[in-house]
C-alpha cells in the first residue's frame, strides 16, 4: 500500500495516529486491570473485615489458615493478646462484647485474631460458669452487629444461616424455618411465644419476621461458639499467659460476689429455701436458662417471702434471654402490681410434675409445699 513521507498510510489513518489509538487501548485496559485488582483488594479488606465480627464462621477460621498464622504467631502478637483479655473480661462485667468500629486492616485482623485467643484464655481457666458466660456474650455481641448490618445488607444473614446450618427460606419480610430446626434453637428460649404452639406454620415450616429469625440465629451462634470448649489447651501455653489469666480470675471473682449478694428481707434465711428454690437460684446465678415453669416458681416464692419486684428481677439479669421490660412485666404480674392479686408458688406436686422437685431432705417430707418447707425450717431455727 502506497505511504506518504510523513508514514501515513493512503487511506488517511496515519502511524502516528494508529500509535496513539494503541497507547489509549493499553492504557484503558491496564486501568481496567488496575481498577479489577483494586476491586480484589477492597473486596478481601471487606471480607476481611466483615469476618471479623463473626470471627466463629467458618471462613474465618479458613481466612487464618491461608494467611499462615501458627500459634506462635497468635501468642506472641501483643495487639491479639490485649484485645483477647478484653473480650473475656467485658463478657464477664457486662455480658455482651462490643464490635469496635475498625478503621484499617490492622485492626481488623487484631480483632479477628483475639478471638481464637480469648477461647484460650477461657479454656486455660476451665470454669464452666466462664465458659457459658463468655460464649452468650460473643453472641450477643455477633447479634447487635448483626442487626447493625442488616440494615444496609441483607447477605450477612444468608451467609450466617448456611454456615450455621440453619435451613431458612427467605422473602421479603419474612423468613420459613423447618420445625425441626425451630425446636432445637428455640430448646432455650422460656418466652411462651416462642412454643411451637403459639406460631404459624405452613408446610412444615415455621413462620418468623426477620428480628425474630435473628434472635434465633443467636442461639446458633452460641452453640457454634460454646461447643468445643473447653479447648485441651497445653499446660506450657498456659502458664505463659499467667498474668491474663490471673486478671481474669479476679473479674471472675468479683462477678460472682456480686451474683451472691442477692438481698434478703429482715428474717429471710437463704439457708432455709426448700432444695427445688436453692437448684434453680443456683442455675439463674450461673447463667443457665430455666424453663418457664422454674422461674414461676421461683419468682413466686422469692415475692410470698418478703422480696421486691426489683430484687427478683436482678436475679434474671444473667439469663441468657434476658429482657428487662418483659421480665418487669412477668414479676410484676405475678406480683399483683396492677391486679391486685399475688399469686402463690406451687405446690410440692406441682414441683414434681414439672420436674422442678429436686434433692428432697428430711424436710421435704413434713410438707406439701415450699413456703411451709421455708416457714417451718426458719421456725426450728435449722
Amino acid at each position: 500500500m502506497p505511504q506518504d513521507s510523513a508514514g501515513s498510510r493512503s487511506d488517511g489513518c496515519s502511524c502516528t495516529h494508529r500509535l496513539h489509538d494503541d497507547y489509549a487501548w493499553w492504557e484503558i485496559r491496564d486501568y481496567e486491570t488496575e481498577m479489577r485488582e483494586l476491586e480484589h483488594l477492597h473486596l478481601q479488606l471487606r471480607l476481611h473485615r466483615h469476618l471479623c465480627f463473626y470471627p466463629f464462621l467458618s471462613r474465618a477460621l479458613e481466612y487464618v489458615k491461608e494467611a499462615g498464622f501458627t500459634l506462635d504467631d497468635l501468642i506472641s502478637s501483643v495487639s491479639a493478646r490485649i484485645r483477647a483479655k478484653e473480650r473475656v473480661i467485658e463478657a464477664i462485667r457486662t455480658g455482651v462484647i462490643q464490635r469496635p468500629v475498625i478503621g484499617d486492616d490492622t485492626q481488623a485482623q487484631t480483632e479477628l485474631l483475639s478471638y481464637p485467643f480469648a477461647r484460650i484464655l477461657v479454656s486455660c481457666i476451665r470454669d464452666s460458669y466462664l465458659i457459658r458466660r463468655y460464649a452468650l456474650a460473643e453472641a450477643k455481641g455477633a447479634y447487635k452487629r448483626l442487626i447493625e448490618d442488616l440494615r444496609s445488607d441483607d447477605s450477612i444473614i444468608h451467609e450466617l444461616s448456611e454456615d450455621l446450618g440453619i435451613h431458612a427460606e427467605f422473602s421479603p419480610n419474612l423468613v420459613l424455618l423447618p420445625f425441626t430446626d425451630y425446636l432445637r434453637l428455640t430448646a432455650n428460649l422460656r418466652d411462651k411465644r416462642w412454643k411451637l404452639v403459639n406460631r404459624s406454620m405452613v408446610r412444615g415450616k415455621v413462620r418468623l419476621g426477620m428480628t425474630e429469625f435473628v434472635r434465633i440465629v443467636q442461639e446458633a451462634m452460641y452453640e457454634r461458639i460454646v461447643k468445643d470448649l473447653p479447648l485441651d489447651v497445653p499446660d506450657d501455653i498456659c502458664n505463659s499467659l499467667s498474668e491474663h489469666i490471673e486478671h481474669i480470675r479476679k473479674e471472675l471473682g468479683v462477678k460472682r460476689k456480686n451474683l451472691e449478694g442477692l438481698h434478703t428481707p429482715p428474717g429471710g434465711d437463704p439457708g432455709s429455701y426448700p432444695p427445688c428454690i436453692t437448684n434453680i437460684l443456683n442455675n439463674l446465678k450461673a447463667g443457665i436458662n430455666v424453663p418457664h415453669s422454674a422461674r414461676f416458681a421461683v419468682t413466686a416464692f422469692l415475692l410470698n417471702i418478703g422480696l421486691s419486684v426489683d430484687e427478683v428481677i436482678e436475679l434474671y439479669r444473667n439469663s441468657p434471654d434476658f429482657d428487662e421490660a418483659r421480665t418487669r412485666y412477668q414479676v410484676e404480674h405475678i406480683a399483683g402490681v396492677k391486679s391486685g392479686t399475688r399469686y402463690t408458688a406451687p405446690s410440692c406436686a406441682t414441683m414434681r410434675t414439672y420436674g422442678n422437685c429436686v434433692g428432697s431432705d428430711e424436710f421435704c417430707e413434713k410438707v406439701t409445699h415450699p413456703l411451709s418447707y421455708y416457714r417451718l425450717k426458719l421456725k426450728l431455727g435449722k
